[in-house]
């Protein structure tokens, strides 16, 4: 039995986040900046979500609040538990509570050589945007694409 609730200080995401994102890092990584700080680190208010089975922390989602909608901004699955519906499990909570606050719609940003936006597109997600990452490059430092998204809520 899975849970997702929110996450509490007392909650280590650190394992998950690092292992499913060690795939994503033989596809690309953030490019060297002049200052070190990106446009990721913002000042922004970031709600995380985890989902729990016996205990164990096996998923995360990061979003914040925008004016009409919620935007992922992060999603780790432990590699062990991916294709188990814990992703997807997540992304749902996350539309859950932009239902009940009144969002008509969730957003996310995905880097297009990973193949996540076909993940995203089965969740029912459309691309509207694809720009040149700035901030990421391949491992051979070519540019990547990042891809937004969205989904419109009933």
């Amino acid at each position: 039995m899975m849970e997702i609730r929110e996450k509490t200080n007392t909650d280590d995401v650190a394992e998950v986040v690092t292992l499913a994102t060690e795939d994503l890092r033989r596809v690309y990584r953030r490019a060297p900046t002049i200052d070190g700080f990106s446009s990721l680190d913002a000042e922004q208010e970031v709600v995380s979500l985890v989902a729990v089975e016996r205990s164990v922390i096996v998923g995360v989602v990061e979003y914040c609040r925008e004016a009409d909608s919620l935007y992922i901004r992060g999603l780790a699955v432990h590699p062990q538990k991916r294709r188990s519906g814990v992703g997807k499990a997540l992304v749902r909570e996350v539309e859950a509570i932009a239902t009940r606050e009144g969002k008509p719609k969730v957003t996310l940003s995905t880097i297009k050589e990973t193949g996540n936006p076909r993940i995203f597109e089965r969740l029912g997600y459309c691309s509207f945007n694809e720009v040149t990452a700035t901030g990421f490059e391949s491992l051979d430092g070519k540019p990547v694409t990042k891809v937004d998204m969205v989904r419109m809520l009933a």
